[in-house]
């Protein structure tokens, strides 16, 4: 095999694990090129990024004048400079891959979405405090509120941050909760008093004390959140929600637990943490995900970077089903979501979509791949084939 074929075969494989559509195969060969050597790995990075980001933007391609342009360009001469060549067959031969893989089985034009209201970023939360006295806070409050003796939390733009004052008891006679509940269609960060940095998606809440005390810093949540936690190896920090317990002392991780949902998942991006759910215990790594489905712990290797985006508002998704994209896309645009047909449901997807894209634009990428249609009926997204 010459190296100009060789290095399109390897930008295909790329564009392929960039739509999700590698098999097992395919990724074994695609990793041997990879560890051949530090030039392969940072030109493949090069690629990734390059088609994520066309992907992001929604770029069309014409597959067929792609491929013509590819050929137009290939090598006639050997004292062609090759480098050229080597880095065009690259480039535009991967973006064909992805424009064929964006409008296979598209016979028709598709249908276009409707705008719907209330597509933009908002930070809004409700803040309840310990003796039950709730403040609704969004991205105009501005307020310092006295939470306990000695202790104050600060509403500005798109978060909350708690202070304590220097000469306040270390050890309060009573702990007081504070509980920060984020809507559809929302977000919100925090800071906690210990310097631990929260971002909460969607439709998720909080419990926590507004002054850690004891061996432990212990909060309970449900939703989506995710945590940079301040280290303190005296004290570890402690999430639980519904049956499992994440343990750190100082790292950053993601856990997903919504109600509505059947597992529980944890990513972890730096540092280690131990998840357990009273039965099992797994002591994770970096780039792993544990997944307690059933009674069961289980664990995955996953780019642990993309999983944890939707705090930047980009949300990637790998081969995913579109009933899980479609719930995600209702909590963060705050609509209902109904499948005309229940096997839409099964479609797999890999794309990358930013949150703040009006959800018609985003839900015209999916409509490009040909698999599905949408159509806008109030607050309502009905889905079909």
């Amino acid at each position: 095999m010459d190296q100009l074929t060789e290095r399109y075969k390897i930008a295909r494989l790329i564009a392929r694990k960039v739509s999700g559509t590698l098999t097992g195969e395919e990724v074994a060969a695609l990793e041997e090129w990879i560890e051949a050597s530090e030039e392969h790995r940072e030109e493949m990075i090069r690629i990734e990024k390059r088609l994520k980001e066309d992907v992001r933007r929604g770029r069309e391609l014409d597959a067929e004048a792609e491929w013509k342009v590819f050929q137009q360009r290939l090598p006639r001469k050997s004292s062609i400079r090759w480098w050229w060549y080597s880095a065009a067959a690259v480039v535009v031969g991967a973006c064909v891959v992805v424009g064929a893989l964006q409008l296979r089985d598209t016979k028709v034009p598709m249908q276009l979405v409707q705008s719907v209201e209330n597509n933009i970023k908002e930070y809004k939360a409700r803040l309840i405090l310990d003796d039950g006295r709730a403040v609704n806070i969004t991205d105009t409050t501005s307020q310092i509120i006295a939470v306990s003796e000695g202790a104050s939390v600060t509403t500005s733009g798109s978060g909350l941050k708690y202070e304590m004052k220097k000469d306040s008891l270390a050890s309060p006679a009573r702990v007081k909760y504070n509980t920060l509940i984020v809507p559809r269609g929302g977000e919100y960060e925090l800071l906690l008093s210990d310097g631990t940095r929260v971002w909460m998606n969607s439709e998720s809440k909080l419990v926590y004390p507004v002054h850690f005390s004891g061996d432990f810093r212990e909060v309970q949540m449900e939703g989506e959140v995710c945590f940079k936690v301040a280290k303190n190896e005296r004290q570890p920090f402690i999430v639980k929600t519904q049956g499992i317990s994440v343990e750190v002392l100082g790292t950053f991780f993601n856990v997903e637990a919504y109600p509505t949902d059947e597992v529980i998942t944890t990513t972890l991006v730096e540092g280690r943490v131990n998840v357990s759910n009273g039965k099992q215990e797994y002591a994770m790594s970096p780039n792993q995900q544990v997944i307690a489905d059933g009674g069961q712990l289980v664990v995955r290797e996953v780019d642990a970077a993309e999983v944890v985006r939707w705090i930047e508002g980009v949300c990637y998704f790998s081969e995913t089903s579109l009933e899980d994209i479609m719930d995600k896309l209702a909590r963060w645009y705050d609509v209902e979501i109904f499948f005309a047909n229940a096997s839409a449901k099964e479609a797999h997807f890999s794309l990358e979509i930013e949150r703040y894209d009006n959800i018609a634009a985003v839900l015209s990428k999916i409509e490009k791949t040909g698999r599905v249609k949408f159509k806008i009926n109030g607050q309502t997204v009905i889905v079909e084939e």
